[in-house]
């Protein structure tokens, strides 16, 4: 973990389903107000602005994140999940809210902090130990990070799950997709239900720290015969201290991956191209993904020059035939036949409502630009490349008329959420790497 503390505010994270539902509801009260009070003055000017544009306003939308952000959970990370298709359905706002969340640092309370290591680890809980930092190292959606010494000397990285999460699920999901259709960041009319369901359950299983557990020790095994695993470092697990809200690690140095490729250019296509290649290895050798593509999840140890790999709540594992379809579908994209990539998605579910499907061409035509860099002969230069404006501008010929479009299936927008997110990471630093050589070696 990395040494360096941000200043962070504190909010007790509210626990009873009710209280949770009363914040998200004063919100939408405030928004309303806030629509009838801009209304009012761009009409007392002459102005007629459209809905969304009243909406749509810094103030509503850091009204939003910072709400979510103080209740955390479900309702802080569904956005995070309902966004894995942002920027060819969904409007650009919505990021902005998600980039917020991502960085925002509200803590428990010391007080709400004892309450629930005393109610995981018992009324003595400081006996477990040698030594523990109140002070996290790292907070997120479902649980914050902090340093303890164990009583045999080991470094440890504890974390600790916010209360009320695991309850909240379900009714923080239903409230907060509500919440986003009214504020209209998400459209109305269309259907993510599937995907919903899907992120419900993935947020069940990143609540349970025991399956987290067991999912480390097993993604530790599955590198063993990764070919650069001497360049990664993973945690090992303490499951004496764990329990299913609390989650002990070995604690490993490092800076956090955004600061260290912002100070360090020269190790940017080092670092990308590594998670390149572990992102396919992920697919094609270990059929288990870890589909949560924020840089927080990673650190690097400049040291050992050493990738420092953190949390596995989000690993998704998948079934051999679907990964050979999905294989099928990318070699087709990469060998640009379009024809064949037709199939390929026909076959694993992309058009539900058969030929006639309304957005069939655009679906293969985002799924051919977003293959490029596995056509490029060398490296593929992200840092001077526009594919993310040419994504998001053939997807938003469709985001206009929801009818047209059919969510893919939940497996699919996983995937996609994950290599969406490595080629956001490798454009926003410039990344220069052979993408189609790392993919045609994983085959």
């Amino acid at each position: 973990m990395s040494n360096d503390k941000p200043q962070r505010r504190s909010a007790a994270v509210p626990q009873g389903r009710f209280s949770r539902m009363a914040r998200l509801g004063g919100l939408a009260g405030r928004i309303a107000g806030n629509v009838l009070a801009d209304g009012s003055r761009h009409l007392a000017q002459g102005k007629r602005p459209a809905m969304n544009d009243l909406l749509l306003t810094p103030r509503n939308l850091t009204q939003v994140a910072d709400k979510l952000a103080t209740m955390r959970g479900a309702a802080m990370k569904v956005g995070q999940l309902i966004s894995m298709d942002a920027g060819t359905v969904l409007p650009r706002e919505l990021a902005s809210i998600l980039d917020r969340l991502r960085q925002d640092a509200v803590i428990m309370p010391s007080a709400q902090l004892v309450s629930v290591l005393e109610s995981n680890w018992g009324e003595e809980w400081d006996r477990k130990l040698a030594r523990f930092s109140f002070e996290p190292v790292a907070a997120a959606s479902i649980g914050q990070v902090h340093e303890a010494l164990s009583h045999e000397g080991e470094r440890l990285a504890i974390k600790i799950q916010y209360p009320g999460v695991r309850e909240s699920i379900d009714s923080d999901i239903a409230n907060v997709c509500s919440l986003l259709r009214m504020a209209g960041l998400l459209p109305r009319s269309q259907d993510i239900e599937p995907l919903i369901d899907e992120a419900r359950q993935q947020l069940k299983q990143e609540a349970d720290y025991l399956h987290e557990g067991a999912q480390l020790q097993h993604y530790r095994s599955l590198l063993t015969d990764f070919e650069r695993r001497d360049e990664l470092a993973i945690p090992g697990f303490h499951q004496a201290l764990s329990t299913d809200r609390i989650l002990a690690m070995d604690y490993l140095e490092g800076e956090p991956l955004e600061q260290l490729l912002t100070a360090r250019p020269d190790l940017v296509n080092r670092v990308l191209a590594l998670l390149m290649e572990l992102f396919f290895a992920e697919l094609f050798h270990f059929n288990a993904v870890q589909t949560d593509p924020n840089p927080a999840n990673y650190l690097y140890n400049t040291a050992e020059d050493r990738l420092v790999l953190l949390d596995f709540g989000a690993v998704r594992h998948f079934s051999a035939d679907f990964v050979g379809r999905y294989g099928a579908a990318l070699k087709a994209a990469a060998d640009a036949d379009r024809q064949q990539l037709d199939h390929a998605l026909e076959v694993l579910g992309f058009f539900s409502g058969g030929a006639d499907v309304a957005n069939r061409d655009v679906v293969l035509d985002i799924f051919l630009m977003a293959a490029e860099p596995l056509r490029q002969s060398g490296p593929y230069d992200f840092g001077a490349s526009d594919l993310a404006r040419r994504i998001h501008s053939r997807g938003m010929s469709v985001s206009k008329d929801p009818e047209a479009w059919h969510t893919p299936p939940p497996d699919v927008l996983f995937l996609h959420r994950k290599m969406a997110g490595l080629y956001l990471m490798a454009a926003r630093f410039g990344a220069n790497i052979d993408v189609a050589t790392a993919f045609r070696a994983s085959l």
